[in-house]
């Protein structure tokens, strides 16, 4: 089987790729490394990034993938990372070619879209990404050509594809009453390229967020409960905030933590957590009752909170006071990540949902 996938995010992709490759599959991985994260492992660039002269921009993201759509056919099986895997000019023309000159067309839900802003709306969703977050609604709700050539490739390639797959809770609810949409499928993580490390804390607990569009993750709540617990807590606490670190900057910063506070405004963890998870790190972040039960999982590792500061000192609070469980929670983590998210069977799963669709 020959299958191509179609951008990244946040190295979902990359670890898709790797448990694709053990169990046999011949894979092709065409991506731009998610920006600016400088995500490695694409076997072919979706188009030339990295110019900062506008027209060249323009060449390289329109003209230049228009030019070049012949390279990718004769794959059984094409799956985009979103609906919008290009720019929404050509997003559509490009998609419907991926479909003319291959098999199966697929589509991963791992990103927001028109369908979970709608859903979100409706109030289906409680607390989300778009709340107090009034940039986010402007591409769903402007009347710019942008922004509606957007909503119409979304809408377009949703009902195209052979199979929609979304990755968690939330992302399931914007879809679900597509009827082409697959079941949902865990992130895989590949975590033997991920060292383990005990989680030793020292003196002070070191608390990290990573800085990353801020207001879709929550940062201000989560600074203010850093602020709290840090004056409560002077002696026993230090707390850390940066981002839009390269990847591998990121994973340097993370190995000196002991817990990751990563997002308080989705239900569920991210390629983020993972990451952490992986490394040993105890993990604050979107662990919602719903997101468990849309994974049939009666727990998980991660400690849950939303978007209010008291619920994020709380979570804290208890972490501190029960710092001599770092080391187990770190390695409890571990052990999550490699069985729940474990990239050949997360593969095994893909392989089973095209095998039935097609």
């Amino acid at each position: 089987m020959k299958v191509l996938l179609v951008g990244e995010f946040s190295g979902f992709y990359l670890n898709l790729k790797q448990g694709l490759q053990e169990l046999g599959v011949d894979v092709t991985l065409a991506a731009n490394g998610d920006g600016w994260k400088q995500i490695p492992g694409a076997d072919m660039p979706l188009y030339r990034t990295g110019d900062t002269q506008k027209l060249k921009k323009i060449y390289y993201k329109l003209i230049e993938p228009l030019c070049s759509h012949g390279k990718f056919q004769g794959y059984d099986v094409v799956q985009l990372v979103h609906e919008n895997a290009y720019r929404p000019y050509i997003n559509s023309y490009m998609v419907r070619e991926l479909k003319k000159r291959n098999g199966s067309l697929y589509v991963n839900v791992a990103g927001n879209c028109f369908s979970l802003y709608r859903a979100w709306r409706a109030g289906k969703l409680g607390y989300y990404t778009f709340d107090d977050n009034p940039g986010k609604h402007e591409m769903y709700t402007g009347r710019g050509l942008r922004c509606e050539m957007t909503r119409r490739t979304e809408w377009y390639v949703d009902h195209m594809a052979d199979g929609i797959i979304p990755v968690m809770y939330e992302y399931a609810v914007g879809v679900r009453r597509l009827a082409n949409c697959k079941r949902t499928i865990p992130l895989p993580f590949n975590a033997d390229k991920t060292v383990y490390q005990e989680n030793k804390p020292g003196k002070r607990l070191v608390f990290y967020h990573g800085i990353l569009r801020e207001k879709d993750k929550g940062t201000d709540y989560i600074r203010q409960a850093f602020e709290i617990v840090s004056k409560k807590y002077p002696n026993d606490v230090e707390t850390v905030i940066c981002g839009r670190l390269p990847f591998q900057e990121y994973l340097e910063v993370l190995q000196k933590t002991n817990v990751l506070v990563d997002q308080c405004k989705e239900h569920c963890w991210g390629m983020n957590a993972c990451y952490g998870m992986a490394q040993g790190k105890v993990v604050m972040g979107g662990a919602s009752r719903n997101s468990l039960k849309e994974f049939g999982l009666q727990k998980s590792p991660v400690f849950h909170i939303g978007p209010r500061v008291e619920q994020i000192v709380a979570q804290m609070e208890y972490i501190l006071e029960n710092r001599s469980r770092i080391g187990q929670w770190g390695y409890e983590s571990r052990q999550f990540v490699e069985t729940f998210h474990n990239h050949k069977a997360i593969a095994a799963q893909y392989l089973d949902v095209w095998g039935k669709s097609s």
